[in-house]
């Protein structure tokens, strides 16, 4: 009778091939004494079916009713689900050594000639088995090897990704240890830096941030390990010596017991964003002094003209000189307006727009000087004007714009000196230069008053003549027409010197483009 397989016995199990029933019981007996189980089949098509549930070793009968054991042997050791299991032919009628050489070849990982003592076959069949055994476990071992190198293969690969992505990440990432020493360093952070990450790489984070303390890094650092992250702005320096605003992200690193090992700082230049934010601030703040100072001093000559002419309405039959102060003081009013508006424009062409830029043309400064200093005069018959005109004043520049200059300089040398101290106007002409001079004798100017004279919305104090108030625009526009020129201007003032205002601009200025900057 045949044995089925018995899964939770540790013996291993033969498949016995063999047509002959007495023969296949003997050689049954035989084995299970000696320790073995054993399946049993008579012919090639039963060897098939209980090979594929998995025996350990196949002892096979060469001469079979349906196929040879040469056969069954090369089809068992062809098919992927039997091929790994070992083969003992074994014949008493096939026993040549062709015979033996034919099974060997087919695929047999032993030939016995029968009869066999049974000695013979359970060492036979043990050392076949053992020799399987072997090379499964070496095979296993081979395997393993396979597969942890190509884990390991992967796993390089990997890092090797994850090496370029950081080497190429734009924003700056420095890793460093528990107190601050750099351990990693890409090519953003070399980027934003300037160092390479041979000259950081053992260095404190400290050397990027001379503006923190010792102190203040250390406290940072505790607080990144409490709290999980800390993000925030730091003006770091650069290997060139320039500063560098750092939008900063630290988290901890950790290692897989979830100790901190160290700190992972991800960065990113913000220094023109920085800017830009200041900028649109600054634009902010300008607007709403603008809209008070506006709101404000317009106010004053619209109530001047609206008053002016409601006076005017309501005195029918008034005399001449009544009737020519109340024009004047609207003439006056209108005028002021017109310069507000007109400083207005400019200062929004100057500092929001394309900047102001001079049409050049040729002209003579002197000549345009006492132009100008005749209609001030014209307009302050009461004060007093000396012009002083030496070299050389032919050149090209803009006519309009430099009489602009030069009647802001006039004005305010008006509004800051006394009604009976004279303004004194030069106009020189030295090589490639021309130069224009305004003094006057009025309260000095305070250096701190200096440093922000030309910065727009500056009013100085305790003017002599407040009806000429203006808004703050004047010598900030001044100033961009100068530059527009590619000149400058200075300011020098002193109790016992007065107050100068000297402007030098290039003769020629074909090539001069707008102010803006």
């Amino acid at each position: 009778m045949d044995k089925t397989p018995d899964s939770q016995h540790p013996s291993p199990v033969v498949l016995i091939v063999e047509d002959d029933e007495a023969k296949r019981y003997l050689l049954a007996r035989r084995l299970e004494l000696a320790g073995f189980r054993t399946w049993q089949a008579a012919t090639a098509s039963e060897a098939f079916l209980l090979a594929r549930k998995g025996p350990d070793i196949v002892l096979l009968d060469v001469r079979l009713p349906d196929l040879t054991g040469f056969e069954v042997s090369r089809r068992l050791k062809e098919d992927p689900a039997t091929a790994s299991i070992p083969i003992i032919q074994m014949s008493a009628s096939f026993t040549t050594t062709q015979d033996k050489t034919q099974g060997l070849l087919g695929g047999a990982d032993g030939y016995l000639v029968a009869p066999v003592e049974p000695e013979e076959l359970v060492a036979t069949l043990r050392t076949v088995l053992r020799t399987h055994e072997v090379a499964r476990e070496r095979m296993k071992l081979l395997e393993s090897e396979r597969a942890a190198r190509a884990a390991l293969e992967a796993a390089n690969a990997q890092l090797r990704t994850q090496v370029d992505i950081l080497a190429n990440v734009m924003d700056s990432i420095i890793v460093s240890d528990l107190s601050g020493r750099i351990t990693y360093w890409n090519e953003g952070a070399t980027q934003l830096f300037g160092h390479s990450a041979e000259e950081m790489l053992g260095q404190s984070v400290a050397m990027l941030y001379p503006s923190r303390s010792a102190e203040e890094l250390a406290e940072g650092l505790a607080h990144v390990i409490t709290t999980g992250e800390r993000s925030g702005e730091w003006l770091g320096r650069r290997k060139d010596g320039s500063e560098v605003w750092v939008s900063i992200r630290t988290v901890p690193m950790r290692s897989a017991q979830g100790e901190p090992t160290g700190f992972i700082g991800v960065g990113r230049d913000i220094t023109e964003l920085r800017n830009l934010r200041a900028e649109a601030l600054r634009r902010a703040e300008l607007a709403q002094q603008l809209i008070g100072i506006v709101s404000h001093d317009l106010r004053n000559p619209l109530t001047a003209i609206t008053l002016a002419a409601e006076s005017g309405l309501r005195k029918q039959g008034q005399d001449e000189a009544t009737q020519v102060r109340l024009l004047t003081r609207i003439r006056s009013s209108a005028e002021r307006m017109t310069r507000m508006v007109r400083d207005l424009l400019d200062f929004t062409q100057a500092s929001i727009g394309g900047g102001i830029a001079p049409n050049p043309q040729p002209v003579d400064l002197h000549e345009l000087t006492r132009q100008v200093v005749e209609e001030v005069q014209f307009a302050h018959p009461g004060r007093t004007f000396r012009l002083e005109c030496t070299g050389d004043g032919k050149g090209t520049l803009d006519a309009d714009r430099i009489t602009q200059v030069l009647t802001n300089l006039l004005t305010n040398a008006l509004q800051y000196s006394p009604p009976d101290s004279p303004v004194t106007v030069s106009s020189m002409g030295e090589d490639d230069t021309l130069q224009l001079r305004v003094h006057n004798q009025g309260a000095p100017i305070s250096p701190e008053d200096q440093q922000r004279i030309f910065e727009p919305l500056q009013r100085g104090a305790d003017r002599p003549d407040n009806t000429q108030r203006s808004i703050g625009l004047g010598l900030f526009i001044v100033s961009h027409l100068v530059r527009a020129h590619h000149g400058d201007i200075q300011v020098s003032s002193s109790l016992e010197e007065g107050t100068s205002f000297q402007v030098r601009i290039p003769r020629h200025t074909r090539d001069a483009g707008s102010s803006k900057g």
